[in-house]
């Protein structure tokens, strides 16, 4: 079938002498960038905020959500990291995971809220902003490293993937569904959506643009979950990455809900 395919170049951009400098880093650092500046620049453009919170705010946020992406797809692929526990820290191939990134990304904001005495729930809703844009950015990162992929595709936009970068049950296939590609434009729909959000409540409804983010990105990782090949960890037949989808998305509806029933007594 004709159509669109994607292919990578490969891994490398170009290296150094014999130290390779990979597509997946470059991504990853415009993509933390990108998502700093933007948060910044929102909390720089409300009422009664300090400046440069997000700015001083990076180096945390930054160490946290690594460790916390790290570790987590260390946990989710627990099979490929028993025998080679030293591989863990090598991050230049890839292998992060959003949700523990967004889990110990939030417990850094919240400590810091806390010691700063600052609007946790006005800081997260500026991060999510960033962070959603981020990921549109850093979802590129997989395309490069052949990885995050779904099933075999052989529609009018499709992935191809080398030889070797294929699962075991997948090798006479050559196409497959671009998910990197479909979250990456669900990413940034959702961050202009919520940039939206940001900007008509402005500083009432605190937190508000935070859940709906959680619930939305929930939502559509879900239905991403089910058609990727790469999940190694599965309950009740289903990746473990869209049961964790699945019970964020109800908890962020009950806490919206909660929400605006506060705010509207």
């Amino acid at each position: 079938m004709a159509g669109l395919v994607l292919s990578s170049p490969g891994s490398v951009c170009f290296s150094i002498g014999v130290f390779p400098i990979y597509f997946y880093g470059i991504v990853m650092s415009i993509a933390i960038l990108a998502g700093v500046l933007i948060s910044n620049f929102l909390s720089n453009s409300s009422d009664g905020n300090e400046k440069d919170i997000f700015i001083d705010l990076a180096p945390i946020l930054v160490i946290s959500g690594i460790i916390g992406a790290r570790l987590w797809y260390c946990l989710v692929n627990f099979n490929e990291y028993i025998y080679l526990p030293l591989s863990i820290l090598n991050l230049r191939t890839g292998g992060l995971s959003i949700h523990g990134a967004i889990l110990c990304g939030f417990v850094a904001l919240l400590i810091y809220a806390k010691y700063r005495k600052l609007n946790l729930l006005s800081l997260s809703d500026y991060a999510v902003v960033g962070l959603a844009f981020g990921q549109s950015i850093g979802r590129w990162g997989n395309f490069f490293n052949n990885e995050a992929f779904g099933l075999p595709f052989d529609g009018y936009i499709k992935l191809y993937i080398p030889y070797v970068s294929r699962p075991v049950m997948f090798k006479e296939y050559e196409y497959f569904h671009p998910t990197f590609l479909y979250e990456s434009v669900l990413d940034f729909v959702l961050g202009m959506l919520l940039l939206i959000m940001v900007k008509r409540l402005k500083n009432r409804k605190h937190g508000l643009v935070a859940l709906v983010y959680l619930a939305l990105y929930s939502a559509f990782r879900f239905f991403i979950e089910l058609i990727r090949v790469d999940s190694n960890l599965y309950f009740l037949n289903l990746p473990f990455p869209a049961i964790v989808s699945l019970i964020v998305f109800a908890a962020s509806l009950i806490f919206i809900i909660f929400r605006l029933t506060k705010l509207n007594k």
